[in-house]
């Protein structure tokens, strides 16, 4: 018989037994194990050119320290080798951080039992990747091969007309798990997919066949023959069957076929296999990278969802099932998510993931989508139909946040105070230093705002409004940048707040109005939205400087849009109410951004005089999955089309929002879905 190589282990630590605690566990577990004790750091370069162990541990009183020394070594010599640090007793701040300075994981010396489990199941992985670390060498070879076959490969195609499938080619056929084409014939389209996804799918159609469909494609989820269903990317186009019009829907060959070698090394290696969510350690990887670069616009958050009275649940359905409920657990979040989000199972029935949103309005609403919607998911498990709710604590990513361990804490302390309020919630974290670091973030940004005024630093760029219903008209809207001292780009979120808490934003509006109408004199745009703060609105001396300033730029009937918030609208309603009289005499219109927030903002339609409102972008989160905000906005824009507003709704990121929208009647939209930024530097 064939002897067992022995698996060659290294041990850290000042103390002999930890390397015989580590020989008794492995060898409970089957495992030969041939360990190499290293008492100091110093030696352990030598010891891992010499054993190439698969698995290290690290035994010390404080891990968060010495982890990062051991990893630097490993990182040289052994990149992929796991390390597991040891400690008398570990929390969860105390795992955070070790894992964020380079271990695998961190376990209580009191606890032998998941200490051999973490032991098992990262020489386990060590190995596959290992393994498949030698497979791209081969899998590389048939690259091109592979290429060439998926570049032949037959798209997934289907005819529709008026809601009914009237021809599909074998391949999607295929894809919802039919033998013949044939047998979809005839049948209603929308049966193949989700109802979550109707609403989308439905204004799609309507949008295509009207010609006022882009060829982006449409994320929805469908449904198979045996009722499973799965995410998948649809394209349509116009298009003629039977000399009849009809939409062309189809699915991207590449979509058919298997991933590069590659990216299912990478799954396999950092994804869990069950919820293909990134595993513990890389999700904190990830976390910790994209913490290093700022995001382009908006704000990030972490959300960190965990499902309530998982205990009971367990004894209902049994511990081997439980996978089955988180699984579908999963497939909810992930079916909210955008292709940037971050998703993460952060261990056990915990579920993290990174956002990036328009504004935390926006996170919120995305969050409490998420609670819902998992709140009236009916999950079936072995014959047997549950109900789960879940607590989701969410930590902005604010100024100064750079440590991953203490953004996941003060997540995982908004999960708990939400659970220990009854569950099935949403609870922001509370940032304990809040004023200190208020203070700071005004020193810092105060000086920089002066001094861009003083040397002519800011920049407005023009945000394209494209056309749903409404006629179509060249409009854009304007955002405020800052130039940095070294030439880069700084958006108006990072510095606005301070410069309001600092009496600034006066000064900033009329460079804005300024640099506006600069631009418009030059472009000739058919409407420009300008942005006024609520210091604006009772500046009882800015309509002679506009209207003086209007003259001078010889501007056409409502080529200037200004526009104000709903809630400074509602908070200064009658001087607000003045000031857009006086500038709609002078041949400017209004309108409100940020609508219908508040509990009554078709009211406000009533008392104020506007022209246009922009529906905010934390109503649209997820709408294609939500009915009632679809139906909130219905109310809204019936509501402005009696007194003849025009509707726009803000951050619009996805094509399936564009097509709820489309058929819930919105005239105009903006958003990253657009366009991104068209820079044009107004001159003042």
């Amino acid at each position: 018989m064939a002897q067992t190589a022995a698996t060659p282990i290294v041990t850290v630590s000042e103390h002999d037994e930890d390397t015989d605690l580590i020989n008794r566990l492995l060898r409970k577990a089957g495992v030969t194990a041939q360990c190499q004790h290293v008492a100091s750091l110093d030696k352990l370069a030598d010891a891992l050119r010499m054993q190439r162990p698969h698995l290290l541990f690290l035994f010390s009183a404080d891990p968060a320290k010495n982890v990062g020394a051991v990893a630097k070594i490993c990182a040289e010599l052994m990149p992929i080798l796991p390390i597991i640090a040891v400690t008398e007793n570990a929390d969860e701040a105390s795992i955070a951080a070790s894992m964020s300075a380079g271990a695998r994981d961190l376990v209580s010396r009191t606890q032998p039992e998941r200490l051999l489990a973490v032991a098992v199941r990262e020489l386990r992985a060590h190995r596959l990747e290992h393994s498949l670390r030698e497979t791209i060498v081969s899998a590389n070879r048939y690259r091109r091969e592979l290429k060439a076959v998926m570049a032949g490969a037959v798209e997934a195609i289907t005819y529709v007309q008026e809601g009914i499938i009237v021809n599909a080619n074998p391949a999607w056929a295929e894809l919802f798990g039919y033998d013949n084409p044939e047998m979809m014939v005839g049948l209603p389209f929308m049966d193949y997919f989700d109802a979550g996804s109707h609403a989308a799918l439905k204004g799609a159609l309507i949008a295509c066949s009207r010609g006022q469909w882009t060829s982006d494609l449409i994320r929805l989820t469908a449904v198979d023959k045996a009722g499973s269903t799965a995410p998948v990317d649809v394209q349509l186009e116009r298009a003629e069957f039977g000399d009849e019009p009809a939409v062309r829907l189809s699915v991207p060959h590449n979509q058919l076929t298997h991933n590069e070698p590659e990216q299912l090394i990478v799954d396999a290696v950092h994804k869990d296999p069950m919820t293909d969510f990134y595993h513990r350690r890389q999700f904190i990887e990830l976390l910790g990278e994209r913490l290093g670069n700022s995001p382009a616009g908006g704000v990030r958050a972490l959300a960190y969802i965990r499902p309530d009275k998982f205990g009971e649940i367990k004894d209902e359905v049994g511990p081997l099932a439980t996978e089955d409920v988180l699984i579908q657990l999963a497939e909810i979040i992930r079916g909210l998510t955008q292709p940037n989000d971050i998703c993460g199972r952060f261990g056990g029935v915990v579920f993290t993931v990174l956002i990036e949103r328009g504004t935390l309005r926006d996170a919120e609403a995305w969050a409490e989508n998420v609670v819902r919607m998992i709140s009236d998911h009916l999950f079936e498990i072995n014959g047997k139909t549950l109900n789960l709710s879940c607590t989701l604590g969410l930590s902005e990513v604010t100024i100064g946040t750079d440590r991953v361990d203490s953004l996941l804490l003060d997540a995982e302390r908004a999960n708990k105070r939400g659970r220990q309020r009854g569950g099935n919630q949403v609870i922001v974290a509370e940032i304990s230093d809040e004023s200190t670091r208020v203070r700071r973030f005004d020193d810092m940004w105060v000086e920089r705002i002066r001094s861009a005024l003083m040397e002519n630093r800011f920049r407005l760029i023009h945000l394209p409004i494209a056309s749903l219903h409404g006629p179509p008209k060249k409009m854009h809207d304007s955002a405020l940048r800052m130039i940095d001292e070294q030439g880069d780009e700084i958006g108006a979120t990072e510095f606005i707040a301070a410069a309001e808490r600092n009496q600034l934003l006066k000064t900033i509006d009329r460079w804005v109005i300024a640099s506006a109408f600069t631009f418009c004199s030059a472009n000739k745009p058919g409407q420009l939205l300008i942005r006024l703060s609520k210091d604006s609105i009772t500046d009882s001396t800015l309509i002679d400087w506009v209207s003086s300033l209007a003259q001078k730029a010889e501007l056409t009937p409502g080529q200037v849009c200004f526009q104000f918030t709903e809630e400074n609208a509602t908070q200064y309603l009658k001087p607000l109410k003045q000031l857009i009289s006086n500038l709609q005499k002078l041949g400017f219109s209004a309108a409100i951004e940020h609508f219908g927030i508040g509990k009554n903002s078709a009211q406000l339609l009533e008392q104020l005089p506007v022209q246009l409102v922009k529906i905010d972008g934390a109503i649209l989160q997820n709408i294609s999955t939500n009915p009632g905000h679809q139906e909130k906005i219905k109310l809204l824009v019936s509501a402005a089309r009696k007194r003849k507003v025009a509707t726009v709704a803000e951050r619009v990121e996805q094509a399936s929002t564009m097509a709820v929208l489309f058929q819930l009647g919105i005239d105009y939209m903006q958003g990253h879905y657009v366009h991104e930024p068209d820079v044009v530097l107004g001159e003042h």
